[in-house]
């Protein structure tokens, strides 16, 4: 029997009606058909149920998305507004990252920088020399100092300008006398003080800055002598940078010499009135007159010649004139008007600073504003000292030191840099505060030989410890250097420059020298401890001690000149004019003239074409007619077969030269 097939009756849908929940939030009620099951009901209705629930949550999210306004930007770092002394940079350098807190920059933008504009990839820890740290902060258009270059003048004293408390009384002159080598300073003072420093200097020659107050006539005068050796250069500045008077001292029968010049310069840079004092008039050969007139040639016209500047003749060796000297002084004081607040904290700034085995740290002070007293709390610099003796330049003890005196003062923790500014404050907490603050701005990094890099191998890496006298002199010794470390041959460092005796602790950081660097440890003016002798035998360490600044110099700059790796030199010895070309069994000949000079076989010669350099090579043979010849001289024909080159032509220019295998020079020779 046919089966009949019949299509299945299509399963009834369920209707589900949801509204739209972005609203309320909440799922609507369901309509469910009537043959479903209770137990089916309830699961569908719950399920159906948390989906709307989650198409809610998803259209609130939307419309609180595009219903918020743009996140902002991540806040630019704010402008720090910098202050001058937030930017005393160490004259030395830094290292990329030191320099970047230290401007307060992103270490970033430096790195890019260098690596952008000038092509050099640099990284955090990497040195910057004292060049290098002045451009960044020219490019960031910043105000910025650094330490060596910290000045305090007759005319502008930083916190000295500032208003005090206190009315302002007349004070003594601040006098530097100043002029060349041997033109009789020292001995001018040693007249008027009556005292002589000159017998215990090396060579006759002051090797520091001395400051001594006199009383002539009733009248207080501090004297300032610096240093006649050019190498002290940096030191004659800092004495003119805290005078009111400048005596330029020339001699008659020695004129206007280098560090005149030097010392005229600085005293117009400080802006003080110049004395000139024409010194030994009583010896054979000297001419006032003549000294007068190189004077004038210097810009610095006597005020008898119609000038501004007053020149009194005297012989501080036989007392002659000298009353005239003081009587200009005295007078120049005067129309300056002179005057500072004593009865005030004291401030003023270091002329000097020494170690004392037995005293420890002395520091020469001028007080330019109040009265300095035993049991004071000062600063100077990051150092902190509690002032338990003070003593005049004849050794005698004394309580107080007004405005324009100058007292060595024993109670520093730390030598001071000569030259910083030195402040009192009530308390010890409130002195050791700013010391503190101060040591964290112008933290430099831990002492070390890192930053000794160098881009070429041929490069001697040379690292220098110097132990002085006298924090003075450290500055006199680095600028006498300045040219080695400008050298393209020399990459030099000072791991370490401070005064004191040379000690174990120096000899133990030479010995941690890296290898592939050189190390010396100099002393200047100072002290070996035994104790450094003999650890400087156990570790093969050398120690060199001098007294003569000169002698500290040319001995160190010729030891490294020895070590150089020597160079060529090309010594000219002729020139030849191309008249005419031959082939020769080895080549090219030059059939040419001797112009000048002349030319011998092995020599090396440039061939130049209107001028221009074409090529080089080495004479191989000279023919001489038919015979060859070792070497021909000016006025004579030959042949020459060069070596090297062959592409001649009529009219060519040969120059001759005569190589030399020399040892570099690291500085220039005057």
């Amino acid at each position: 029997m046919a089966l009949q097939l019949r299509a299945a009756a299509p399963r009834p849908r369920l209707a589900v009606r949801a509204t739209p929940a972005v609203s309320t939030g909440r799922a609507q009620p369901l309509e469910f058909p009537s043959r479903l099951g209770a137990v089916g009901a309830v699961v569908l209705g719950t399920a159906l149920g948390a989906f709307g629930q989650y198409r809610a949550r998803l259209a609130r999210t939307r419309v609180c998305r595009y219903a918020r306004p743009k996140r902002q930007k991540k806040k630019q770092q704010e402008e720090v507004e910098l202050e001058l002394e937030d930017l005393i940079m160490p004259a030395e350098g830094m290292t990329v990252g030191e320099l970047a807190e230290k401007i307060r920059k992103p270490v970033a933008q430096i790195i890019t920088y260098f690596f952008a504009e000038k092509g050099k990839p640099l990284a955090i820890n990497d040195f910057l020399e004292k060049e290098l740290v002045a451009e960044v902060c020219d490019k960031y258009e910043l105000e910025y100092l650094f330490d060596d270059e910290k000045t305090t003048t007759a005319g502008d004293r930083g916190f000295l300008a500032e208003e005090h408390k206190g009315e302002a009384e007349s004070r003594p002159p601040v006098v530097t006398v100043m002029g060349h080598v041997d033109h009789g300073k020292t001995t001018l003072l040693d007249t008027l003080r009556k005292r002589s420093v000159a017998a215990s200097e090396a060579g006759g020659i002051t090797q520091r800055i001395g400051a001594y107050t006199v009383e002539l006539d009733g009248q207080k005068i501090t004297f300032i002598d610096t240093p006649g050796h050019e190498a002290f250069t940096a030191m004659r500045a800092r004495g003119a940078q805290v005078t009111d008077i400048a005596v330029l001292v020339v001699a008659a029968d020695d004129g206007v010499m280098p560090q005149t010049r030097e010392a005229i310069a600085h005293a117009r840079a400080a802006e003080v009135p110049i004395i000139v004092a024409i010194n030994k008039i009583d010896k054979d050969g000297a001419d006032p007159q003549m000294t007068r007139q190189s004077l004038s040639e210097e810009g610095v016209l006597a005020d008898d010649w119609g000038g501004d500047i007053p020149m009194v003749e005297v012989s501080a060796k036989q007392n002659i004139n000298l009353d005239g000297l003081l009587e200009i002084l005295n007078l120049t004081a005067e129309m300056s008007e002179l005057k500072a607040v004593r009865e005030d904290d004291a401030a003023g700034i270091v002329l000097e600073s020494t170690f004392d085995t037995t005293k420890g740290c002395l520091a020469t002070l001028l007080v330019q504003r109040g009265t300095l007293k035993k049991g004071d709390w000062a600063v100077a610099g990051c150092n902190v000292c509690r002032v338990r003796l003070m003593q005049n330049d004849a050794g005698g003890e004394v309580l107080e030191a007004s405005p324009s005196t100058a007292v060595q003062v024993t109670g520093f923790q730390d030598a001071p840099t000569a030259g910083d500014q030195f402040e009192v404050y009530k308390t010890a907490q409130e002195a050791r505060a700013v010391a503190d603050k101060r040591e964290r701005e112008m933290s430099r990094g831990p002492v070390g030989f890192a930053g000794l890099g160098s881009d070429s191998e041929q490069t001697m890496k040379l690292a220098l410890i110097l132990k002085t006298d006298a924090q003075g002199s450290i500055a006199a010794v680095k600028h006498m250097f300045s040219e080695v470390k400008d050298s393209k041959y020399v990459n030099l460092r000072w791991v370490l420059a401070a005064p004191g005796p040379i000690t174990d602790s120096d000899i133990e950081l030479a010995s941690t020298c890296p290898q592939g660097q050189k190390v010396m440890v100099l002393g200047f003016n100072t002290n070996v401890s035994p104790t450094a002798e003999r650890t400087a035998k156990e570790r093969g360490v050398m120690i060199q001690n001098f007294n003569v600044i000169y002698e500290l110099f040319d001995t160190v700059v010729a030891a490294l000149e020895g070590e150089l790796t020597q160079e060529e030199k090309l010594v000219e010895k002729g020139s030849a004019l191309v008249k005419a070309i031959f082939k020769g069994r080895d080549g090219a000949v030059a059939g040419s003239e001797i112009i000048e000079g002349m030319f011998t076989v092995g020599n090396r010669v440039h061939a130049f074409r209107n001028g221009r350099k074409m090529g080089e090579g080495t004479i191989g043979s000279i023919r001489r007619f038919k015979e060859q010849v070792k070497e021909i001289d000016e006025g004579n024909e030959c042949g020459l077969s060069i070596t090297g080159f062959e592409d001649w032509q009529e009219g060519d220019e040969i120059r001759c030269f005569e190589v030399k295998m020399v040892s570099p020079e690291l500085v220039s020779k005057k």
